[in-house]
């Protein structure tokens, strides 16, 4: 009997080992070759080589940098295809973080409306949040709370993957800009009065900017992401996601540029990414989710020196 439940509990701890295991699956230092062969193996295709049709489910496939041969792919199709898939997960998950702070705040404000204060503990987060969300306030006490609540929950927000996707495409030339293999760069995020960064291509005059090197893609996307939310120049962007959650609608790209196109001096940009929405049919990704169960089979050996050990970026405070 006694055999039998210590089998019994090894069992589960094989079964919960491999589906930490298999949760997400990153990636580096990765050919396009092999890449391709991950994706097959994964069964990652779908309409027009991206769009996960009838499931709208994506694997948790991470890829830390672009395929070290990425801009050798000649075929244009098919390295806008790749390009997507290897964006779509990272929004997913970028989205997730992005939510899960948004749970916190509600559950604090949930909180706050019936006690009227804040714990000393809910008050140190929400200070923290308002300062990573750039909210400033003169008010103290009840007020302050209640203010800062309400304006995180105005920020902190989901943001269509299609508009994270097209921005991307614009701003990298499809993955095929230097900015992204020599800084992991996505966005042209800039820094100012610093040499660490990559000195713009061309730029002859002024001196005193850089474009912003990431350790990897997803740290690229989640400066922007949170650039989004957070800085004044997007807050009629905010304010129309805001009025669409109160209506119970669904916020897609297109029409989270089309708020762009009206209320932006960026209407070139805006028009750009419109069109490339439209035209690889992104709209269709908003609608979708990751999805664990597709990536539960482990990688063939010859594939796994790409795999990156979680367990050991854990314990060295690297997640």
């Amino acid at each position: 009997m006694k055999i039998r439940f210590l089998t019994l509990i090894l069992c589960f701890f094989l079964v919960w080992e491999v589906k930490a295991q298999t949760a997400a699956l990153e990636l580096e230092n990765i050919d396009v070759s092999s890449l391709k062969e991950i994706y097959a193996f994964y069964d990652y295709d779908g309409v027009k080589g991206y769009l996960r049709l009838p499931s709208y489910t994506y694997p948790p496939i991470f890829l830390k940098n672009f395929p070290s041969d990425f801009t050798k792919i000649t075929d244009e199709k098919e390295r806008n295809a790749i390009f997507i898939k290897i964006l779509a997960p990272l929004t997913f998950k970028i989205n997730r973080e992005i939510i899960e702070e948004r749970k916190k705040i509600q559950e604090i404000e949930k909180d706050f409306v019936q006690k009227q204060e804040l714990s000393e503990k809910q008050s140190k987060y929400i200070e923290e949040k308002a300062l990573k969300y750039d909210i400033f306030s003169r008010l103290k006490g009840y007020q302050r709370n209640k203010y800062l609540i309400s304006e995180l929950l105005n920020k902190v927000d989901a943001l269509p993957p299609s508009f994270l996707i097209a921005a991307a495409a614009m701003e990298t030339n499809w993955g095929m800009s230097r900015i992204v293999k020599e800084g992991n760069s996505l966005y042209k995020q800039l820094v100012w009065h610093t040499q660490n960064g990559l000195k713009p291509e061309g730029e002859e005059e002024d001196d005193s900017y850089r474009i912003a090197i990431f350790p990897n893609l997803e740290s690229s996307m989640r400066a922007f992401a949170l650039k989004l939310n957070s800085s004044i120049s997007f807050e009629h962007l905010r304010n129309f996601r805001r009025e669409l959650r109160y209506q119970n609608s669904i916020l897609t790209g297109s029409t989270f540029v089309y708020t762009m196109l009206w209320n932006s001096p960026l209407k070139n940009y805006a028009g750009i990414i419109e069109y490339t929405i439209a035209y690889y049919e992104l709209n269709i990704i908003d609608k979708s989710r990751l999805d664990s169960k597709i990536i539960s089979k482990p990688l063939p050996k010859k594939l796994k020196k790409f795999q990156i050990d979680t367990k050991k970026k854990k314990e060295k405070g690297l997640v």
